[in-house]
């Protein structure tokens, strides 16, 4: 025998329209980037807003490394990568995993356990990413750009191949792994305003 339970009439579905689900409170994230394998620090600290995307992420890790966005990349988080697929329609499957969809502060669990960005060029690069702050901002609070908030090691001009080639590199240049000045650090928070 079936057993009728009555709802209170806030959740009964009428037929209507459905619920609005409540709004998640703004965030930002503070994140420590660090360049995984190299024998010198090199790192960069960010405060990024958590309606960001991972692709958001993307385009800032790249601005504030100083690459230039010429070769794949993906995420790790958790244990489930994310990456974009572009220039083709996404499979039914797939829809979860894209990096456009998915929003920083939906993955908090997931990135205290393990939050990683593999970037392909040369013979690639790995970040380690440590969320180390999460700030909840006032409702109706302005949206705001990423920031850089510090940051030390230098991208050398010219092509370097790996982490490998990079720690060769700062070992007869200490300027490739000094802590970056408050002029770069402006200069890129500028560039990070336009994205």
């Amino acid at each position: 025998m079936a057993t009728i339970i009555q709802l209170p009439k806030s959740t009964r579905n009428t037929g209507g329209a459905h619920p609005k689900k409540p709004e998640e409170p703004a965030i930002r994230c503070t994140l420590m980037v660090s360049l995984a394998f190299a024998a010198q620090p090199f790192w960069r600290r960010l405060s990024v807003p958590g309606r960001y995307s991972l692709f958001n992420l993307h385009q800032v890790i790249q601005l504030t490394m100083g690459w230039d966005d010429s070769a794949a990349h993906q995420f790790m988080v958790g244990k489930i990568l994310y990456r974009t697929f572009a220039g083709r329609p996404l499979r039914l499957d797939e829809s979860q995993y894209d990096e456009r969809q998915a929003r920083l502060q939906s993955l908090l669990d997931r990135m205290r356990f393990i939050f990683q960005y593999f970037y392909e060029a040369g013979n690639a690069w790995e970040c380690a990413i440590e969320l180390q702050e999460v700030e909840e901002l006032p409702p109706g609070a302005p949206p705001e750009p990423a920031l850089l908030l510090a940051g030390q090691g230098r991208f050398p001009d010219g092509e370097v191949a790996d982490v490998y080639a990079l720690d060769a590199m700062a070992a007869t240049r200490p300027e490739v792994t000094a802590m970056l000045a408050a002029a770069e650090i402006d200069g890129i928070n500028k560039k990070l305003r336009q994205l």
